[in-house]
């Protein structure tokens, strides 16, 4: 299978319609999605804040994400109902190594989880990913996230670690990270 360029990923669109009715296009994000981006952070508690690895709650980083994007390293998906951005999945790609993993991250606005977005989101990233010849997917996610947890495995990923003490909470608790992957291809495949 022939792997596909950054700028083929770039034409992504898949339209989904929840249970609902509600209609939501999941496609790369790119630089006029700057303010909705922006937006879709600027809200959060600061409990869900504490979940990041980057500071969302700055707008000039989140920005930057949007202004500078480039697949080859980060390939970022959203949801946009209407005009509104309601969620953001990135493939994190590795380099030399690892050019054969990607760790995925996932969020989703508060009003727009449990519906379908999310599953919907993960299996056009793994496409993605099996597009661009990845072998592996890895997420990270804190022990105290069954509901996240349990999404990722129905759509394939296993668990293969709980990394002890990995996640300190923002009064100094730490919670284990529970690490999954999806394999994608596996060498014993390749006989």
């Amino acid at each position: 299978m022939a792997v596909e360029t950054a700028e083929q990923l770039a034409l992504y669109r898949r339209l989904i319609t929840l249970q609902n009715g509600m209609r939501v296009l999941l496609r790369p994000l790119i630089p006029k999605d700057r303010d909705a981006l922006v937006a879709l952070f600027t809200t959060l508690p600061a409990e869900e804040i504490s979940y990041f690895r980057s500071a969302v709650a700055n707008p000039a980083l989140v920005a930057a994400w949007a202004e500078n994007v480039d697949y080859t390293r980060i390939f970022p998906l959203v949801a946009v109902v209407g005009d509104r951005i309601v969620g953001n999945s990135t493939l994190h790609l590795g380099q030399n190594y690892t050019r054969h993993v990607s760790e995925i991250r996932i969020f989703l606005a508060k009003e727009f989880r449990r519906c379908g977005i999310g599953k919907a989101m993960l299996k056009s990233q793994i496409e993605i990913a099996r597009r661009v010849g990845l072998r592996q997917l890895i997420a990270e996610i804190v022990e105290n996230q069954p509901q996240v947890i349990h999404a990722f495995e129905d759509v394939g990923f296993e668990r293969v670690a709980a990394l002890k003490d990995m996640f300190m909470t923002p009064d100094g608790d730490t919670l284990d990270m529970i690490m999954l992957v999806n394999y994608l291809k596996r060498s014993a495949d390749e006989f």
